[in-house]
């Protein structure tokens, strides 16, 4: 296999979605990491009636999300006790389903199952959902890709408000396990004092439940309004801020995402990553995209722009998913999002923007190829 070839893979396996056997599903749930749906669902269909893998490791050790579709041609099965992932046609390569945390089985001392309230996102990522709700959705102008409220009411696998004590228990049992290395905080759209005063409680929390002087990980937050919110969001003891920008093109913005853009403008998602990055550092500021709905020239742009201020990038990789206003639609080709993804690797170790892996790793990485691509140019 070529340099590229695990992530060419991968890519494959994101757009194309992916299935398994029985035999090969047999011990996901007990054994093996399973799909609890902490914010939306990747999935190109719905699976009520079986527990799936919610990703798994190549032989590099490259993280994928595992997508079901029962019509790809891409299938894990077992054979003599190990999974093997073929094309329909051949054997690709052998691959593992990812252990599952103990703390999984536990309870909170409030009596709340800790699954349903943190999850492991990859091998090292602990992902918080601090309220599975969006407004946008009630006016009918959600982005077009998103499926929170369809994925809630399908598989409702998670509380959608947490107890701020029970994300500090959680937080210290994935810790106290030895395989979380950072964290991931994310809420829905409300209003930003209320939502600093609960991140910052938060963060506050899981720094007493854990030790920390400053948690490591990131805060996706909504875009602060000036410097004093984002220091507020630092003084709380978080290492890295993201912003959810989704679409680079601002005419796509608004288009794509109707309800965000008449609240946040393209402009100010910049300015609130030029400001967290003043305050944060450079390497310790995320801008979060949506990769494969725009234009090549409009994503890498973004990349350019963004790395050039300093700020790291989180390339989603896009999958149509049921129960969003785009289901049924198609991702562009493989080929296009390796060409796409080499092209934004060049362009960030160009501008030599930290790597901030001590926040966001390729190991919690499953649905995304930047932080894989930097890794083949030795950037980890």
């Amino acid at each position: 296999m070529n340099k590229y070839g695990y992530l060419e893979l991968k890519a494959e396996l994101l757009i194309n979605g992916i299935n398994a056997t029985p035999k090969a599903l047999k011990e996901v749930g007990t054994k093996y990491k399973e799909q609890n749906h902490g914010l939306f669902g990747w999935d190109f269909e719905d699976h009520t009636n079986i527990a799936l893998p919610d990703d798994f490791a190549l032989p590099d050790g490259t993280i994928v999300q595992f997508r079901r579709s029962s019509r790809s041609n891409y299938l894990v099965d077992q054979k003599d006790g190990k999974l093997i992932l073929n094309d329909g046609k051949k054997e690709l390569c052998q691959i593992r389903w990812l252990d599952r945390p103990k703390y999984y089985s536990q309870e909170t001392s409030s009596g709340n199952r800790m699954v349903k309230i943190g999850q492991v996102g990859g091998e090292d990522c602990q992902f918080f959902c601090y309220q599975n709700y969006c407004s946008h959705f009630s006016t009918n102008e959600q982005c077009l890709f998103c499926n929170l409220v369809s994925t809630s009411n399908t598989y409702d696998s998670v509380l959608k408000k947490k107890d701020t004590d029970d994300i500090g228990e959680v937080a210290k049992a994935a810790f106290g396990e030895g395989n979380v290395k950072h964290i991931l905080l994310t809420g829905g759209c409300f209003n930003h004092q209320k939502e600093i005063e609960l991140v910052s409680n938060i963060v506050k929390t899981i720094r007493e439940h854990t030790g920390f002087d400053r948690v490591p990980g990131t805060i996706l937050p909504s875009p602060p309004k000036n410097l004093e919110e984002i220091q507020k969001y630092y003084e709380s003891g978080i290492k890295a801020i993201g912003f959810s920008m989704e679409i680079w093109s601002e005419k796509l913005y608004q288009a794509i995402c109707p309800g965000k853009s008449k609240n946040v403008s393209h402009d100010a998602f910049v300015k609130s990553i030029q400001n967290a990055i003043k305050v944060f550092g450079e390497g310790n500021v995320y801008g979060v995209l949506v990769m494969g709905i725009e234009p090549k020239e409009n994503f890498v742009e973004g990349v350019k722009t963004l790395a050039g201020m300093g700020a790291n990038i989180v390339p989603f990789v896009w999958s149509p998913n049921p129960g969003s206003k785009l289901e049924g639609h198609r991702a562009p080709t493989s080929k296009w999002y390796i060409d796409t993804i080499k092209e934004a690797a060049d362009i960030v170790k160009e501008a030599k923007v930290p790597c901030g892996t001590e926040n966001h790793c390729y190991r919690c990485d499953g649905n995304s190829l930047l932080h894989d691509a930097l890794r083949l140019k030795g950037i980890e």
